[in-house]
């Protein structure tokens, strides 16, 4: 009675970790329509103190009561979108800021450079490629990601200084 007892513990454990895997999806098909994807390249300061890229996904067909697009992974990096509503247009935007560089002490010393900090990358919860990004939406209180390929360069933006936007 013991033996069986520890076996149906054992599968309640088992069923119960694949429960949880299984509520991220990955879809191949959105239940919404996207526009063009754009990606615009930005710098700020002289001589590019800073940069970044921010991705424009529009979005047609979406009813805020029904879903919303959450967070973008891209590179190594994820981003919380913004909704900008303008008439019938939504538009999500993710904003990337990348780390400054010149933060770095490079020495031929390791304890001169102990200040350091590595730099982070997030890990996706699905394979993507380094030109493709992960988009996670919620419908109807699930989680759910689509890959997003084939973004549309726009023209490189330069800032004298961080706008409000990016801070």
């Amino acid at each position: 009675m013991k033996y069986f007892m520890k076996i149906l513990a054992l599968w309640v454990v088992i069923l119960g970790f694949t429960a949880c895997g299984s509520s991220q999806k990955l879809v191949e098909k959105l239940p919404f329509t996207l526009g063009e994807l754009r990606i615009e390249p930005w710098t700020v300061g002289e001589p590019n103190t800073q940069k970044g890229v921010n991705i424009y996904i529009p979005v047609q067909d979406l009813d805020p009561l029904q879903g919303a697009l959450d967070s973008l992974y891209y590179q190594g990096r994820v981003a919380k979108l913004e909704r900008i509503t303008k008439d019938s247009y939504q538009v999500y935007i993710g904003r990337f800021i990348d780390s400054k560089a010149s933060n770095l002490i490079l020495h031929a010393d390791p304890k001169k450079e102990f200040g350091n900090k590595p730099l982070s990358r997030v890990k996706p919860p699905f394979a993507i490629n380094e030109d493709q990004a992960l988009l996670q939406y919620t419908m109807e209180n699930q989680t759910h990601y689509y890959k997003l390929s084939n973004f549309i360069p726009s023209t490189a933006i330069h800032y004298n200084e961080l706008p409000p936007s990016l801070k």
